[in-house]
């Protein structure tokens, strides 16, 4: 089942963040398939498995490698205070908002990081900051391989079909973005980090 932004508020203070990874985030409810397209549970689990696979195919990595997340899985968005960009909570939009896919590859993850290396100048100096906080922590953003050149040929090559298929045969309307993770363990910590820090501001908040 899907639940509501009151319910999903409600459980980042009561719950654990470990126990809101789990419920929110592991499970194959898709808000985006109940809400939007209009899919019953049942049928929105269905779904997301031809969804998985279509992406399994075209990028030729394992079925349960995959993942959907972000707003589009829950409903809302989780990202922590970003400057003055505070995305917490904010509802899923269809005009505006992506479909972000997780996709679990060490063999992916070392391959692009590979390409970064190769493709280093000074002119993306100031993209780079932002790409190795991302790779210490285990992860790449689709948006940052598009910014380098000796990544975006490659990149863009491997994933504009699986995006054309899902468009096609599922009837995705929003734009996909893909985030490339080295391993679950990678995964679990990013997103049990994000949740500690939406429960320290929150808590900030209550004291103040």
């Amino acid at each position: 089942m899907v639940y509501t932004l009151d319910e999903i508020k409600s459980d980042i203070e009561e719950l654990t963040s470990n126990e809101f990874y789990s419920k929110h985030i592991l499970r194959s409810d898709n808000w985006y398939f109940e809400k939007v397209i209009g899919r019953d549970k049942e049928d929105s689990i269905r779904l997301t498995d031809d969804f998985k696979t279509i992406v399994s195919q075209s990028l030729q990595i394992s079925f349960h490698n995959i993942s959907i997340v972000g707003s589009s899985k829950i409903g809302c968005s989780l990202a922590p205070k970003t400057g003055q960009k505070d995305k917490l909570f904010r509802l899923f939009d269809e005009e505006k908002s992506d479909i972000d896919i997780a996709i679990v590859s060490d063999k992916l993850f070392q391959n692009y990081w590979s390409l970064f290396r190769k493709s280093y100048s000074p002119i993306n100096k100031a993209h780079y900051s932002k790409i190795s906080r991302g790779i210490y922590r285990g992860y790449i953003n689709e948006k940052n391989l598009e910014l380098i050149d000796g990544c975006r040929k490659e990149w863009n090559a491997l994933s504009s079909e699986s995006k054309k298929i899902l468009r096609r045969d599922l009837y995705i309307q929003p734009d996909i973005t893909y985030r490339l993770y080295r391993s679950w363990e990678d995964f679990e910590e990013y997103h049990i980090q994000s949740l500690n820090e939406i429960r320290k501001e929150k808590n900030n908040a209550t004291i103040i």
